[in-house]
């Protein structure tokens, strides 16, 4: 929702929130950005594609963006590409974080879960204060028994925080 916001924002030339006059504020009058301190653990994006990759720490995607797809006939094999980027505070690296990937139907009923931990280290250099992405790609092979609405829910948890965010397609017949 923030990065809708802010893109919205930024297309309608509203007045900016005030870290963003602050940013460039600062940038205008040639001062430096003060860093980020206390950045909690965010989801910064999560998409839905036919084909995800990370290479060299960046999102290659094939067919994303999607939220209806259309099959001659059900059930059906999918191939379904999980891409998810989540931001760390400077204080939440060298830290495991395990993360779920849920895919349910409408009624909540569970097809598929995958389950693993993502753990970002500070690299020589960083500077004190700076957040840091990490990303995970994730292709699945889901059957599909029959046309309606699902969700991929995400669900990474750090100490006592969990962010969630839910991507929702439908299954749709040709006609």
């Amino acid at each position: 929702m923030r990065l809708f916001w802010t893109i919205f924002v930024g297309l309608l030339g509203l007045a900016r929130p005030p870290a963003v006059r602050d940013r460039r504020r600062a940038l205008s009058q040639g001062g430096v950005l003060p860093l980020c301190y206390d950045a909690a653990m965010d989801i910064e994006y999560a998409v839905l594609a036919d084909y995800v990759d990370i290479v060299n720490s960046k999102l290659y995607l094939m067919g994303g963006g999607w939220d209806i797809t259309t099959v001659a006939e059900t059930p059906v094999g999918l191939r379904l590409g999980v891409a998810l980027g989540v931001r760390l505070g400077w204080n939440e690296t060298d830290q495991p974080a395990p993360v779920t990937i849920i895919v349910e139907n409408d009624d909540g009923q569970e097809y598929l879960r995958v389950e693993g931990t993502l753990q970002v280290s500070r690299p020589e250099g960083l500077p004190p204060g700076a957040t840091q992405l990490s990303q995970i790609a994730a292709n699945l092979a889901l059957t599909v028994p029959v046309a309606g609405g699902y969700r991929v829910r995400l669900r990474v948890l750090l100490g006592e925080v969990t962010v969630e965010q839910h991507l929702p397609f439908r299954v749709v017949i040709a006609s």
